[in-house]
Protein backbone atom coordinates (compact mmCIF):
# COMPACT_ATOMS: atom_id res chain seq x y z
CA UNK A 1 0.00 0.00 0.00
CA UNK A 2 2.71 2.16 1.03
CA UNK A 3 5.00 1.66 -2.17
CA UNK A 4 1.59 2.58 -4.53
CA UNK A 5 0.97 5.85 -2.65
CA UNK A 6 4.43 6.78 -3.35
CA UNK A 7 4.53 5.57 -6.83
CA UNK A 8 1.19 7.63 -6.87
CA UNK A 9 3.31 11.04 -5.34
CA UNK A 10 6.34 10.26 -7.37
CA UNK A 11 4.10 10.45 -10.53
CA UNK A 12 2.22 13.61 -9.60
CA UNK A 13 5.80 15.59 -8.91
CA UNK A 14 7.18 14.45 -11.92
CA UNK A 15 4.26 16.04 -13.95
CA UNK A 16 4.41 19.56 -12.11
CA UNK A 17 8.08 19.21 -12.40
CA UNK A 18 7.96 19.21 -16.31
CA UNK A 19 4.67 21.64 -16.61
CA UNK A 20 6.89 23.91 -15.33
CA UNK A 21 9.40 23.84 -17.88
CA UNK A 22 6.65 26.21 -20.24
CA UNK A 23 6.11 28.96 -17.59
CA UNK A 24 7.49 32.16 -17.74
CA UNK A 25 8.32 34.31 -14.48
CA UNK A 26 6.41 37.28 -13.68
CA UNK A 27 9.60 39.81 -14.21
CA UNK A 28 9.79 38.18 -18.01
CA UNK A 29 6.32 39.42 -18.19
CA UNK A 30 5.02 42.95 -19.72
CA UNK A 31 1.93 43.60 -18.32
CA UNK A 32 0.34 45.74 -21.45
CA UNK A 33 -2.35 48.30 -19.83
CA UNK A 34 -3.51 49.32 -23.49
CA UNK A 35 -3.13 48.74 -26.71
CA UNK A 36 -3.17 51.57 -29.29
CA UNK A 37 -3.21 50.93 -33.43
CA UNK A 38 -2.37 53.34 -35.46
CA UNK A 39 -1.90 53.68 -39.69
CA UNK A 40 1.02 55.75 -41.30
CA UNK A 41 2.79 55.58 -44.92
CA UNK A 42 0.56 52.20 -45.35
CA UNK A 43 1.86 50.95 -42.35
CA UNK A 44 0.25 49.56 -38.93
CA UNK A 45 1.76 50.87 -35.67
CA UNK A 46 1.18 49.01 -32.58
CA UNK A 47 1.90 50.91 -29.75
CA UNK A 48 2.29 49.40 -26.16
CA UNK A 49 1.78 50.65 -22.58
CA UNK A 50 2.76 48.57 -20.43
CA UNK A 51 3.38 48.39 -16.13
CA UNK A 52 6.60 49.17 -14.85
CA UNK A 53 6.73 46.66 -11.83
CA UNK A 54 8.31 49.36 -9.36
CA UNK A 55 6.50 52.73 -10.13
CA UNK A 56 3.23 50.08 -9.55
CA UNK A 57 3.63 49.41 -6.16
CA UNK A 58 4.29 52.86 -5.28
CA UNK A 59 8.34 52.55 -4.80
CA UNK A 60 11.25 53.78 -7.63
CA UNK A 61 14.80 51.56 -7.07
CA UNK A 62 16.30 55.00 -7.59
CA UNK A 63 14.51 56.89 -4.99
CA UNK A 64 12.88 59.47 -7.66
CA UNK A 65 10.25 59.79 -9.96
CA UNK A 66 9.13 57.35 -11.44
CA UNK A 67 6.54 56.78 -14.45
CA UNK A 68 4.26 53.96 -13.40
CA UNK A 69 4.22 52.69 -17.42
CA UNK A 70 6.65 52.50 -20.10
CA UNK A 71 5.38 53.30 -23.64
CA UNK A 72 6.88 51.90 -27.22
CA UNK A 73 5.44 51.24 -30.68
CA UNK A 74 6.73 49.00 -33.78
CA UNK A 75 5.54 49.20 -37.13
CA UNK A 76 5.10 46.26 -39.70
CA UNK A 77 2.67 45.75 -43.07
CA UNK A 78 0.70 43.78 -41.17
CA UNK A 79 -0.29 44.10 -37.61
CA UNK A 80 1.50 40.83 -36.76
CA UNK A 81 4.31 41.67 -38.27
CA UNK A 82 4.21 44.57 -35.82
CA UNK A 83 3.66 42.72 -32.68
CA UNK A 84 6.19 40.20 -33.98
CA UNK A 85 8.84 43.23 -34.37
CA UNK A 86 8.20 44.84 -30.38
CA UNK A 87 11.09 42.06 -29.85
CA UNK A 88 13.30 43.99 -31.42
CA UNK A 89 13.00 46.76 -28.50
CA UNK A 90 11.17 45.18 -25.69
CA UNK A 91 12.65 42.24 -23.05
CA UNK A 92 9.69 41.04 -22.24
CA UNK A 93 6.58 38.96 -23.11
CA UNK A 94 3.74 40.91 -23.80
CA UNK A 95 0.78 39.98 -21.77
CA UNK A 96 -2.34 41.01 -22.49
CA UNK A 97 -4.62 39.76 -20.19
CA UNK A 98 -4.96 43.17 -18.17
CA UNK A 99 -5.41 45.02 -21.00
CA UNK A 100 -8.16 47.60 -20.53
CA UNK A 101 -8.80 49.55 -23.73
CA UNK A 102 -7.94 49.09 -27.39
CA UNK A 103 -7.39 52.73 -28.34
CA UNK A 104 -7.89 53.18 -32.48
CA UNK A 105 -6.09 56.15 -34.23
CA UNK A 106 -8.42 58.37 -36.28
CA UNK A 107 -6.16 57.28 -39.83
CA UNK A 108 -6.73 53.78 -38.95
CA UNK A 109 -10.13 54.33 -38.25
CA UNK A 110 -10.76 55.98 -41.40
CA UNK A 111 -8.84 53.18 -43.47
CA UNK A 112 -10.81 50.44 -42.05
CA UNK A 113 -10.29 48.00 -38.78
CA UNK A 114 -10.96 44.56 -40.36
CA UNK A 115 -7.19 43.54 -39.70
CA UNK A 116 -7.67 44.76 -36.40
CA UNK A 117 -10.69 42.47 -35.75
CA UNK A 118 -8.58 39.80 -37.50
CA UNK A 119 -6.08 40.03 -35.30
CA UNK A 120 -7.91 39.89 -32.14
CA UNK A 121 -9.91 36.96 -33.08
CA UNK A 122 -7.37 34.62 -34.31
CA UNK A 123 -4.57 35.56 -30.80
CA UNK A 124 -4.86 33.06 -28.36
CA UNK A 125 -3.29 36.40 -26.25
CA UNK A 126 -5.53 38.81 -27.10
CA UNK A 127 -8.87 39.19 -25.61
CA UNK A 128 -11.94 39.99 -27.37
CA UNK A 129 -13.90 41.96 -24.16
CA UNK A 130 -11.31 44.78 -24.39
CA UNK A 131 -13.36 48.26 -24.40
CA UNK A 132 -12.30 50.42 -27.47
CA UNK A 133 -11.76 54.10 -27.92
CA UNK A 134 -11.20 56.04 -31.07
CA UNK A 135 -8.21 58.83 -30.46
CA UNK A 136 -8.58 61.83 -31.52
CA UNK A 137 -5.48 62.11 -33.35
CA UNK A 138 -2.75 59.15 -33.27
CA UNK A 139 -3.41 56.22 -30.58
CA UNK A 140 0.17 56.19 -29.70
CA UNK A 141 0.49 60.22 -28.11
CA UNK A 142 -2.89 59.37 -26.00
CA UNK A 143 -0.54 56.51 -24.68
CA UNK A 144 1.77 58.51 -23.81
CA UNK A 145 -0.25 60.71 -21.37
CA UNK A 146 -0.55 60.89 -17.77
CA UNK A 147 -3.92 61.20 -16.37
CA UNK A 148 -4.21 62.12 -13.20
CA UNK A 149 -5.31 60.64 -10.68
CA UNK A 150 -4.36 57.23 -11.88
CA UNK A 151 -0.72 55.73 -12.01
CA UNK A 152 -1.63 53.56 -15.35
CA UNK A 153 -3.31 56.02 -17.73
CA UNK A 154 -4.82 52.37 -19.24
CA UNK A 155 -6.79 51.80 -16.84
CA UNK A 156 -7.88 55.35 -16.46
CA UNK A 157 -9.40 55.21 -19.96
CA UNK A 158 -11.30 52.12 -19.16
CA UNK A 159 -12.58 54.04 -15.54
CA UNK A 160 -13.86 57.47 -18.07
CA UNK A 161 -16.04 55.25 -19.84
CA UNK A 162 -17.09 53.43 -17.08
CA UNK A 163 -18.30 56.83 -15.08
CA UNK A 164 -20.06 58.43 -18.31
CA UNK A 165 -22.28 55.26 -18.23
CA UNK A 166 -23.01 55.06 -14.45
CA UNK A 167 -23.44 58.83 -14.37
CA UNK A 168 -25.08 60.06 -17.87
CA UNK A 169 -24.92 57.53 -20.70
CA UNK A 170 -23.91 60.04 -23.05
CA UNK A 171 -21.51 57.17 -24.88
CA UNK A 172 -21.68 53.74 -25.06
CA UNK A 173 -19.15 51.18 -23.85
CA UNK A 174 -18.45 49.27 -26.34
CA UNK A 175 -15.99 45.95 -26.41
CA UNK A 176 -14.58 44.89 -29.46
CA UNK A 177 -16.56 41.95 -29.48
CA UNK A 178 -19.51 43.99 -29.40
CA UNK A 179 -18.49 45.84 -32.22
CA UNK A 180 -17.84 43.16 -34.29
CA UNK A 181 -21.09 41.88 -33.86
CA UNK A 182 -22.81 45.11 -34.70
CA UNK A 183 -20.51 45.37 -37.79
CA UNK A 184 -20.99 42.06 -39.40
CA UNK A 185 -25.06 42.19 -38.77
CA UNK A 186 -27.65 43.81 -41.37
CA UNK A 187 -27.70 47.08 -40.19
CA UNK A 188 -24.12 47.03 -39.92
CA UNK A 189 -23.08 50.61 -38.13
CA UNK A 190 -21.82 50.96 -35.13
CA UNK A 191 -20.81 54.20 -32.74
CA UNK A 192 -17.53 54.18 -30.63
CA UNK A 193 -16.61 56.92 -28.15
CA UNK A 194 -13.86 59.36 -29.19
CA UNK A 195 -11.32 60.35 -26.94
CA UNK A 196 -9.80 63.99 -27.48
CA UNK A 197 -7.74 66.58 -24.94
CA UNK A 198 -8.72 69.45 -23.81
CA UNK A 199 -5.51 71.80 -23.14
CA UNK A 200 -2.19 71.74 -23.93
CA UNK A 201 -1.42 67.82 -24.60
CA UNK A 202 3.12 68.49 -24.16
CA UNK A 203 1.56 68.81 -20.05
CA UNK A 204 0.40 65.09 -20.19
CA UNK A 205 3.47 64.12 -20.90
CA UNK A 206 5.14 64.61 -17.64
CA UNK A 207 4.86 63.29 -14.23
CA UNK A 208 4.62 66.70 -12.67
CA UNK A 209 1.09 67.09 -13.71
CA UNK A 210 0.63 64.56 -10.61
CA UNK A 211 2.25 67.58 -8.41
CA UNK A 212 -0.71 69.71 -9.54
CA UNK A 213 -3.70 69.39 -7.52
CA UNK A 214 -6.01 71.14 -11.00
CA UNK A 215 -4.32 70.35 -14.05
CA UNK A 216 -5.29 73.11 -16.95
CA UNK A 217 -5.02 69.86 -19.46
CA UNK A 218 -7.63 66.79 -19.52
CA UNK A 219 -8.44 63.56 -21.71
CA UNK A 220 -12.35 63.90 -21.97
CA UNK A 221 -14.63 61.83 -24.28
CA UNK A 222 -16.16 64.43 -26.76
CA UNK A 223 -17.56 62.71 -29.61
CA UNK A 224 -18.82 58.90 -30.96
CA UNK A 225 -17.39 57.84 -34.15
CA UNK A 226 -19.56 56.43 -36.39
CA UNK A 227 -18.94 53.05 -38.94
CA UNK A 228 -20.29 51.84 -41.56
CA UNK A 229 -18.97 48.22 -41.35
CA UNK A 230 -15.28 48.42 -40.58
CA UNK A 231 -14.84 52.61 -41.24
CA UNK A 232 -15.49 55.22 -40.06
CA UNK A 233 -17.21 58.11 -41.62
CA UNK A 234 -18.22 60.55 -39.31
CA UNK A 235 -19.08 61.53 -35.78
CA UNK A 236 -22.00 62.26 -33.62
CA UNK A 237 -21.96 65.27 -30.87
CA UNK A 238 -22.41 64.84 -26.96
CA UNK A 239 -26.12 65.75 -27.50
CA UNK A 240 -26.86 63.14 -30.83
CA UNK A 241 -24.76 60.20 -28.82
CA UNK A 242 -27.42 60.81 -26.15
CA UNK A 243 -29.91 60.58 -28.07
CA UNK A 244 -28.25 57.45 -29.66
CA UNK A 245 -27.90 55.77 -26.10
CA UNK A 246 -31.97 56.41 -25.89
CA UNK A 247 -32.94 54.84 -29.10
CA UNK A 248 -30.57 51.54 -28.33
CA UNK A 249 -31.79 51.17 -24.85
CA UNK A 250 -28.95 52.25 -23.22
CA UNK A 251 -29.51 54.71 -20.55
CA UNK A 252 -28.42 53.63 -17.47
CA UNK A 253 -28.88 56.79 -15.48
CA UNK A 254 -29.15 59.76 -16.88
CA UNK A 255 -30.04 63.59 -15.83
CA UNK A 256 -32.31 66.06 -17.51
CA UNK A 257 -32.29 69.73 -16.74
CA UNK A 258 -34.66 72.36 -17.96
CA UNK A 259 -36.98 75.47 -17.52
CA UNK A 260 -40.49 76.09 -16.71
CA UNK A 261 -42.86 78.14 -17.95
CA UNK A 262 -41.81 81.05 -14.89
CA UNK A 263 -37.81 80.39 -15.85
CA UNK A 264 -37.83 77.56 -12.75
CA UNK A 265 -34.84 75.56 -13.42
CA UNK A 266 -36.00 71.43 -12.89
CA UNK A 267 -33.79 68.56 -12.76
CA UNK A 268 -34.86 65.20 -12.96
CA UNK A 269 -32.44 62.32 -11.89
CA UNK A 270 -33.25 59.00 -14.76
CA UNK A 271 -33.17 56.13 -12.67
CA UNK A 272 -34.86 53.30 -14.58
CA UNK A 273 -35.52 53.37 -18.59
CA UNK A 274 -36.96 51.34 -21.03
CA UNK A 275 -37.05 52.07 -24.58
CA UNK A 276 -38.75 49.48 -27.30
CA UNK A 277 -37.62 50.60 -30.94
CA UNK A 278 -40.39 49.39 -33.68
CA UNK A 279 -40.22 49.35 -37.55
CA UNK A 280 -43.80 49.11 -38.89
CA UNK A 281 -44.70 48.91 -42.30
CA UNK A 282 -46.85 51.40 -43.62
CA UNK A 283 -47.94 51.25 -46.73
CA UNK A 284 -44.71 50.81 -48.87
CA UNK A 285 -42.53 51.90 -46.26
CA UNK A 286 -41.49 51.28 -43.03
CA UNK A 287 -41.59 54.00 -40.03
CA UNK A 288 -40.09 53.96 -36.78
CA UNK A 289 -42.25 53.74 -33.42
CA UNK A 290 -40.25 54.20 -30.39
CA UNK A 291 -41.74 53.92 -27.04
CA UNK A 292 -40.33 55.11 -23.86
CA UNK A 293 -40.94 54.08 -20.17
CA UNK A 294 -38.76 56.49 -18.00
CA UNK A 295 -39.07 56.33 -13.64
CA UNK A 296 -37.15 59.58 -12.41
CA UNK A 297 -36.40 61.44 -9.38
CA UNK A 298 -36.42 65.41 -8.86
CA UNK A 299 -32.61 66.08 -8.06
CA UNK A 300 -33.20 70.25 -7.98
CA UNK A 301 -35.87 72.54 -8.18
CA UNK A 302 -36.19 76.16 -7.82
CA UNK A 303 -40.03 76.10 -8.52
CA UNK A 304 -42.16 78.66 -6.81
CA UNK A 305 -45.05 76.24 -7.07
CA UNK A 306 -46.42 73.04 -4.62
CA UNK A 307 -44.12 70.59 -6.18
CA UNK A 308 -46.01 67.88 -4.01
CA UNK A 309 -49.46 68.54 -5.53
CA UNK A 310 -50.74 65.62 -8.11
CA UNK A 311 -51.26 69.08 -10.83
CA UNK A 312 -48.27 69.95 -10.36
CA UNK A 313 -46.14 66.95 -10.73
CA UNK A 314 -48.10 66.09 -14.04
CA UNK A 315 -46.91 69.05 -14.95
CA UNK A 316 -43.45 68.33 -14.42
CA UNK A 317 -43.38 64.76 -15.90
CA UNK A 318 -45.15 66.37 -18.76
CA UNK A 319 -42.12 68.93 -19.37
CA UNK A 320 -39.75 65.70 -18.52
CA UNK A 321 -41.10 64.11 -21.46
CA UNK A 322 -40.40 66.85 -24.48
CA UNK A 323 -36.85 66.78 -23.36
CA UNK A 324 -36.69 63.07 -23.84
CA UNK A 325 -38.49 63.72 -27.39
CA UNK A 326 -36.35 66.24 -28.15
CA UNK A 327 -33.20 64.06 -27.54
CA UNK A 328 -34.60 60.78 -29.29
CA UNK A 329 -35.82 63.02 -32.20
CA UNK A 330 -32.06 64.57 -32.55
CA UNK A 331 -30.31 61.39 -32.65
CA UNK A 332 -32.60 59.92 -34.43
CA UNK A 333 -31.95 63.02 -37.07
CA UNK A 334 -28.06 62.62 -36.93
CA UNK A 335 -28.74 58.94 -38.06
CA UNK A 336 -30.19 59.90 -40.77
CA UNK A 337 -27.80 62.20 -42.17
CA UNK A 338 -25.13 59.89 -41.88
CA UNK A 339 -27.41 57.29 -43.72
CA UNK A 340 -26.13 54.45 -41.23
CA UNK A 341 -28.37 51.90 -39.33
CA UNK A 342 -27.03 52.61 -35.34
CA UNK A 343 -30.71 51.21 -34.22
CA UNK A 344 -30.10 47.86 -35.88
CA UNK A 345 -33.23 48.00 -37.41
CA UNK A 346 -32.18 46.04 -40.23
CA UNK A 347 -31.58 43.12 -38.19
CA UNK A 348 -35.24 43.57 -36.87
CA UNK A 349 -37.04 43.77 -40.37
CA UNK A 350 -34.78 40.58 -41.50
CA UNK A 351 -35.70 39.23 -38.56
CA UNK A 352 -39.68 39.83 -38.89
CA UNK A 353 -40.23 40.43 -42.26
CA UNK A 354 -37.92 38.45 -44.47
CA UNK A 355 -39.37 39.08 -48.02
CA UNK A 356 -39.37 42.77 -47.31
CA UNK A 357 -35.83 42.57 -46.21
CA UNK A 358 -34.88 40.86 -49.28
CA UNK A 359 -36.21 43.48 -51.57
CA UNK A 360 -35.27 46.96 -49.48
CA UNK A 361 -31.86 45.55 -48.38
CA UNK A 362 -29.61 46.92 -51.98
CA UNK A 363 -31.28 50.46 -51.37
CA UNK A 364 -31.29 50.41 -47.51
CA UNK A 365 -29.77 53.74 -46.72
CA UNK A 366 -32.03 55.17 -49.10
CA UNK A 367 -34.63 53.45 -47.22
CA UNK A 368 -33.53 55.03 -43.68
CA UNK A 369 -33.65 58.08 -45.24
CA UNK A 370 -37.05 58.09 -46.02
CA UNK A 371 -38.28 57.02 -42.51
CA UNK A 372 -40.76 58.90 -40.01
CA UNK A 373 -40.08 58.16 -36.63
CA UNK A 374 -43.23 58.07 -34.27
CA UNK A 375 -42.07 59.19 -30.62
CA UNK A 376 -44.01 58.09 -27.20
CA UNK A 377 -42.56 58.78 -23.93
CA UNK A 378 -43.67 58.22 -20.80
CA UNK A 379 -41.87 59.91 -17.60
CA UNK A 380 -43.29 58.63 -14.00
CA UNK A 381 -42.11 60.70 -10.94
CA UNK A 382 -41.52 58.59 -8.41
CA UNK A 383 -39.74 60.99 -5.23
CA UNK A 384 -39.44 64.75 -5.36
CA UNK A 385 -36.86 64.17 -2.12
CA UNK A 386 -37.37 65.76 1.55
CA UNK A 387 -38.20 68.86 0.97
CA UNK A 388 -41.78 69.65 -0.14
CA UNK A 389 -41.16 72.80 -1.38
CA UNK A 390 -38.41 73.83 -3.29
CA UNK A 391 -35.41 75.86 -1.14
CA UNK A 392 -35.56 78.60 -2.91
CA UNK A 393 -39.73 78.99 -2.37
CA UNK A 394 -38.68 78.39 1.41
CA UNK A 395 -36.68 81.75 1.76
CA UNK A 396 -39.29 83.66 -0.50
CA UNK A 397 -41.54 83.00 2.28
CA UNK A 398 -39.42 83.57 5.57
CA UNK A 399 -38.70 86.99 3.55
CA UNK A 400 -42.11 87.58 3.36
CA UNK A 401 -43.08 86.61 6.91
CA UNK A 402 -40.06 88.96 8.11
CA UNK A 403 -41.57 92.06 6.10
Amino acid sequence: MIKRWFSVLMLALSMVVAGCGNLTEMNDLGITTATGIDRQNGKWLVTYQTIVPPASAGKSSSGGSQTSVNTFTSEGKTINEAVSKSSLENSKKLYFAHTHVLLIGEEAARHGIAEVMDEYYRSIDARESVKVLVADGQAKEYLKFQVPPEKQPGRALSGILNRNTEMGSFYPVMTLHEIALKMTSDSGAVGIPTITVKGERSELESTDIFKQTSPPVKLRLAGLSVFSKDKKIGELSESESLGISWLTNRIKIANLTFSGDNGEINSFLVRKAVVNVKPLKSGLHYIVHVDVKVNAELSESTSQKEITSASDIRILQRQAEQVIKAQVVQGWTANQRLRVDLLGLANKIHQRHPKDWKAIQENWPQELAQMDVEVDVGVSLKRVGLLQDSFSKLLKSKEQEEH
